[in-house]
């Protein structure tokens, strides 16, 4: 089985300059833990919820956070905050390889990629979902 067969085409996506509140925002509205940062349809890096939290808490304490600097850092653009260094898989790759990046990497989620271009995503959960809808099947 390929990335092609079980990968979500129907990718949430941010743009770099999109702030901080609005991504939040949208991990909520869509239940995800993360997603691709996109401009003109090429992959520019990923955002997590726990990129942010990491953020917006850099190791504080929670006493120790002071109110008006997370205020203002709800306003910093994604693309300061973003992991740059994606690692992202084709369409053809199969999903046990995609499984071993994942879990070498320690990372939940790949954007898949043909020629730069974001075609779709595949999570820890696709995965998982297409094993037991095999195991059915057989």
């Amino acid at each position: 089985m390929k990335v092609c067969d079980i990968m979500n085409k129907k990718v949430i996506t941010c743009h770099p300059r999109e702030k901080v509140s609005v991504i939040l925002h949208k991990l909520k509205t869509f239940d995800i833990s993360g997603m691709p940062v996109v401009v003109k349809g090429k992959l520019e890096g990923v955002i997590t919820r726990t990129d942010i939290i990491n953020y917006l808490t850099m190791g504080l304490e929670v006493t120790e956070i002071d109110r008006e600097e997370i205020l203002s850092k709800y306003n910093t653009q994604v693309g300061e905050i973003m992991a740059k260094e994606v690692v992202s898989v084709p369409p053809s790759l199969s999903i046990e390889e995609a499984a071993k990046l994942m879990l070498e990497h320690n990372i939940n989620m790949l954007p898949v990629v043909q020629e730069g271009r974001l075609l779709g995503i595949l999570t820890r959960g696709d995965i998982i979902k297409a094993l037991a809808e095999y195991e059915e099947e057989a």
